[in-house]
């Protein structure tokens, strides 16, 4: 029959690791296993249970790992760090981070994409700010019109054939004189000479004034438009949908922005345009005169 012997406890770091292992066995617990469980190595649950404080980081995380040990396997840390106290008190000449190779840690999951959503906002922003407040216009020259008179509209009368002045001694000419003989032409009355057309009739109202310009924009899509006269005023700015026309009268030359400008036809003076020279980023800006 075997006796069993109590003894008073060393206070030395040998009989805490001796402590540690007799109860770690007691709970048929490997070392591998306690430590994954503390997210210790292996080398550092052995020195632990030896004593060697010495292969340890130092005495704050000696402390730790004794204090997490004996929570472990349940049994009494307090009681367990007092009687080590002594031989931890004394500095240790070493203190270096403790070993991580054999420590596992989960992966951390690094969440990019709100960087990069964040990113491609800062930069459409951006480009909608270019475009549409600091990127000069491309000055696109349109051949103006002349202004004419209303008096000058009227289309010239075709001049009459020349016939001889009819004397009062002269009958009227008969059916056969019209048609004359064969080969030679027909002298016709003057009074069958063409007639002028009359005068054309003044403008309108709605016509765009002497010294104005007038710009006509067709959608075909959703466009957003605004439209500066020769002062820097803007005369027309508005979101035009599509199937709708717009005519917009001013003094030129014209600064024009257009939005969607594929979508979008446009005559100056009924003088068609092309806007797809002026397009940067779906936004044509440029200048007419």
């Amino acid at each position: 029959m075997s006796v069993v012997e109590t003894e008073e406890p060393r206070t030395d770091g040998a009989a805490t690791g001796i402590a540690l292992k007799a109860a770690r066995a007691a709970q048929n617990l490997g070392v591998a296993e306690v430590a994954r469980l503390l997210r210790l190595s292996v080398s550092q649950v052995e020195a632990l249970e030896a004593g060697a404080f010495d292969r340890l980081p130092g005495p704050v995380f000696v402390r730790g790992f004794i204090r997490n040990y004996a929570r472990l396997l349940k049994i009494d840390a307090d009681g367990i760090l007092r009687a080590i106290e002594g031989g931890l008190a004394a500095p240790q000449a070493r203190v270096e981070a403790p070993p991580s190779q054999d420590i596992p840690y989960p992966p951390a999951v690094v969440r990019r994409w709100p960087r990069y959503l964040l990113a491609a906002l800062l930069l459409t922003a951006g480009l909608v700010a270019y475009e549409f407040y600091w990127n000069e216009p491309t000055p696109a020259t349109v051949s103006k019109p002349l202004a004419v008179p209303a008096a000058a509209v009227a289309v010239p009368a075709t001049p009459a054939p020349a016939v001889p002045p009819a004397t009062d001694t002269v009958a009227a000419p008969t059916a056969a004189q019209e048609s004359g003989p064969a080969g030679e032409p027909a002298v016709r009355p003057a009074s069958d000479a063409p007639k002028p057309l009359p005068a054309a009739s003044p403008q309108s109202d709605a016509q765009p004034q002497t010294g104005e310009g007038e710009v006509r924009l067709v959608f075909d899509d959703n466009s957003w438009v605004q439209i500066r006269d020769r002062s820097g005023k803007t005369i027309f700015s508005r979101l035009n949908p599509g199937g709708t026309e717009q005519r917009v009268s001013g003094s030129p030359p014209f600064t024009l922005i257009v939005g969607n400008a594929r979508g979008v036809r446009l005559t100056y003076n009924d003088r068609p345009v092309d806007l797809e020279r002026h397009i940067k980023v779906d936004v044509a800006r440029f200048t007419i005169e």
